[in-house]
Order: C-alpha cells, then structure tokens, then sequence
C-alpha cells in the first residue's frame, strides 16, 4: 500500500476522532460506530454500525456540508441505546441525509448545513404530524413557519427535488381535505 494513501487515510481517522485504539476494534462484534455531530457531542449519536465501513461513509458524506463536522467513535454494542444499522442500506446504495427547510413565505427551500437529532426522512407517517397540524392555523392568522426534515438522496439537487414535492403533497392535502389540519390540532 502507498505510505501516502495510508498518511491521508490516519489523517482522515484522526479529524473524525478516530484513534489508533479505535480502530484495533474493527473487526470486533463486541463493539458498533456511532456517528454523532461534534456540536451535540459523543453522547447525541444520529446513526449507529455494526460495520466501520456504513459508519465511516455517512460520515465522510455529512462532512462534506455540516458545518460544525461529523465524528465516529466506538461505543460497547451493550452500552448503546440506539437502532443498529437503520440506516445501513440507505448509505451502501449511496444515498446522503439533508437536512432541508421548507418556508412558508413563497414555498421557498434552503438545504441546512447540519444534521437532525436522527436521520429519519421526514413523512406524514412519521413525525409530521405535529409539525403539519397547525400550518393552516399559522397560515391563518398570518404567522410565518418553517418545516424542517431530513430527506435522504443520492445528490443536494435530488433532496430539493423531494423536499419540494413533499411541500406539494401537503399543499395538496390541505386543499383536498378542508380542515383536516386544524381537526388534530383542536384535539390536542
């Protein structure tokens, strides 16, 4: 192997927080990766691994636009209380988490550069729900509101693409079905 590519790859190990330590547990079953932001700290993971290949990929990904950066550390499998490899099949096929706000004022987007608490794409089925049972109530009464939710895509441009026909099904649901907001939020 090039010593070149073997400093590049330590350097990369390093900036993500990964030691020499660290990596002696590869290949262990004993231990998973999480992948957390630096700004929420080790103990907020947003996904966890099995394999150190799924972890490393999504952190790179994420690298590439949150800005306060992504981290990797190993963590006990029995110390942990997040899924394992949900996300695992998304980042093997190359797909990449965005984290997008949708605004109220002229159905504009803007792609965050940062991560959510999880790595769920956002959906009616979801956690939607509570963030979509009072647009209408806001619209209203004139209040301005942003919905904000992880899209996951193999590009920025696609993740924009599904965030904005996500805005339009809901739009769409509104118009179809008068009230179908405001019913829910009555009944909380």
């Amino acid at each position: 192997m090039d010593s070149t590519l073997q400093t590049t790859d330590m350097e990369i190990f390093r900036i993500i927080g990964i030691s020499n330590a660290d990596l002696e547990k590869i290949d262990n079953s004993d231990w998973i990766w999480s992948v957390y932001p630096f700004e929420t700290g080790a103990e907020r993971p947003v996904a966890a691994f099995s394999e150190f290949a799924s972890a490393f990929k999504l952190a790179c990904r994420l690298n590439d636009f949150v800005e306060s950066g992504m981290g990797i550390r190993a963590v006990l499998r029995s110390d942990t209380n997040i899924e394992v490899d949900r996300y695992h099949q998304l980042i093997e096929v190359g797909m990449t988490p965005f984290l997008i706000r949708l605004k109220s004022q002229g159905g504009e987007l803007e792609v965050i550069d940062g991560v959510s608490n999880n790595l769920d794409e956002i959906s009616l089925e979801n956690n939607i729900s509570e963030l979509v049972t009072n647009l209408k109530f806001r619209r209203r009464i004139g209040w301005e509101f942003d919905l904000v939710g992880t899209f996951w895509a193999p590009s920025r441009r696609l993740a924009i693409k599904k965030a904005r026909t996500f805005s339009s099904m809901i739009t769409e649901l509104q118009d179809r079905v008068p009230g179908l907001f405001e019913r829910k939020f009555c009944s909380l």
